[in-house]
């Protein structure tokens, strides 16, 4: 039987990126939780095939880890997908800190509009086996994430409660 070239075994790879993900994203929670200090307990989260989200109150403005299948990348971050003047409201205070986020978080982190008038703070790698290191990595960097993060949206988000109080009286 003939050699395969690596280089035919790469392109067939990259062909086919179906991967079975789902138990790698129902493992993530629970660690997720375990890491987080005990003032930021308490999250909720929702686990799928290729994607789990984390989120306090409002599922909409959640950090989730997410399998782009097309491109073999992981991507990790937060997610803003409420109204727009809401994700525009926070990632325009996250954007004034950005320099500071990634400084504690590295500089691998883009803050970006997406699709709808959601906006995205994150950062992606390549994966190539979803095992129980990855998992423990990949917890480890949401629960980071999170820690870092999400104490500035609540602040953001008191700001947008001042301001529709205000906007009231």
């Amino acid at each position: 039987m003939p050699a395969r070239s690596p280089v035919r075994g790469k392109a067939a790879r990259r062909e086919r990126r179906f991967v079975r993900t789902a138990g790698f994203f129902r493992a993530l929670p629970p660690l997720v939780e375990t890491a987080l200090p005990t003032r930021l307990k308490g999250i909720r989260h929702r686990a799928r095939s290729s994607q789990a989200q984390w989120f306090y109150a409002d599922p909409r403005l959640h950090f989730e880890a997410w399998w782009h299948a097309n491109t073999g990348r992981l991507e990790l971050g937060l997610h803003l997908e409420a109204e727009p003047a809401i994700n525009d409201r926070i990632a325009a205070g996250l954007a004034r800190q950005l320099l500071m986020i990634k400084a504690r978080l590295g500089q691998q982190l883009d803050l970006e509009p997406w699709d709808r008038g959601w906006v995205r703070l994150y950062e992606t790698y390549a994966v190539e086996v979803f095992d129980a290191t990855q998992i423990k990595r990949t917890a480890a960097r949401i629960a980071e994430l999170i820690v870092v993060i999400w104490p500035m949206c609540q602040e953001l988000r008191k700001g947008d409660a001042k301001i529709r109080l205000a906007e009231r009286e």
